[in-house]
């Protein structure tokens, strides 16, 4: 700086025309760098610009408007990036849980199994009532194993959209009184007693029968799972407007409200060791979210700790379509 000050000094002596020509010389040198840095700014704006409108295409729910300067394109970028960041941290949590949840709930009753067929193979000796109530043991485990992986694989099949529905018109008061049949075994054994109450002419419904039959066993057998000595499970038909309501209540124990919102969630439970006692992979209630939102509708519940539980869901009548 020191030195151009000084050969300044020396042309303003030296010569005033000379002077000029420099000066005239130094400001289209900055002019040039000037443009040259417009242009390169411009064309790297273009190019995030590029970028952005690209991610917005493959995520049209994007925030981020189109940029108009390079700060707003940095600024635009760096959100998508976080957000894209935020998102696989949440896929990674989920990944990591259900991992964690999947081989938690295979080796109860792996290991079930491992200790009753290690007793038997280690006594020789054992005599044959032991023996017997070792094996149907392992048995009831084995059947358990194999219930996991089954819900596991339906729950596959839907989230992949492998499986595909059947729809179809079929009475829902017949299926009803089906799925209360089967489960009259399981009920007699608490004493609870199951009733269907219907109301209005015509049950006939459109939907996928074999699945909607899944549903209503989940929901019907946790109400007799829950539910107190000598209760009751009920299911309602109802008909409102062009639709057919299917209520499956009970006066069992009921679920806390600050659990009501995630009981549909894979192998959540109000308390960790519920399922154990009482059987069950733990996936029945999310299965029975995703067959009925398969069906475009949703399931509901009202629930009160202690007075019982009420799922709720619709279905459109035949006579709508």
């Amino acid at each position: 700086m020191y030195l151009a000050t000084i050969i300044m000094v020396f042309l303003i002596l030296l010569n005033s025309d000379l002077l000029l020509l420099v000066l005239l010389f130094m400001v289209m040198v900055t002019a040039v760098v000037s443009l040259l840095w417009f242009l390169r700014e411009r064309k790297l704006l273009r190019s995030l610009q590029s970028l952005i409108a690209e991610e917005k295409m493959e995520n049209l729910e994007s925030k981020h408007s189109n940029p108009k300067d390079m700060k707003e394109a940095l600024r635009s970028l760096f959100e998508t990036r976080k957000d894209e960041l935020l998102q696989l941290q949440r896929l990674e949590n989920y990944r990591r849980d259900y991992i964690g949840n999947v081989a938690h709930e295979l080796k109860t009753p792996i290991f079930s199994i491992q200790g009753y067929i290690d007793s038997v193979l280690d006594d020789p000796e054992m005599d044959e009532e032991t023996r017997d109530k070792f094996l149907k043991r392992a048995n009831k485990n084995a059947s358990r194993l194999g219930q996991i992986v089954s819900d596991l694989d339906t729950i596959t099949k839907y989230e992949s959209g492998f499986l595909v529905l059947n729809i179809q018109a079929f009475d829902i008061l017949a299926l009803v009184n089906e799925v209360g049949e089967s489960l009259e075994l399981q009920a007699q054994e608490k004493h609870i007693s199951i009733q269907v109450h219907a109301q209005g002419e015509g049950k006939m419904v459109m939907g996928d029968r074999e699945q909607l039959a899944q549903v209503l066993t989940n929901l019907g057998f946790n109400s007799i799972r829950y539910g107190v000595e000598g209760g009751n499970t009920r299911f309602r038909l109802s008909n409102i407007g062009e639709r057919m309501m299917i209520e499956v209540a009970d006066n069992g124990i009921g679920i806390p409200t600050e659990h009501q919102n995630r009981v549909f969630e894979r192998f959540f439970r109000v308390e960790k060791h519920r399922n154990r006692v009482t059987g069950g992979s733990g996936l029945g209630l999310s299965i029975c979210k995703h067959i009925v939102e398969a069906h475009g509708e949703t399931i509901d519940l009202i629930s009160t700790e202690g007075a019982g539980s009420v799922f709720t869901f619709s279905l459109k009548t035949a006579d709508s379509h």
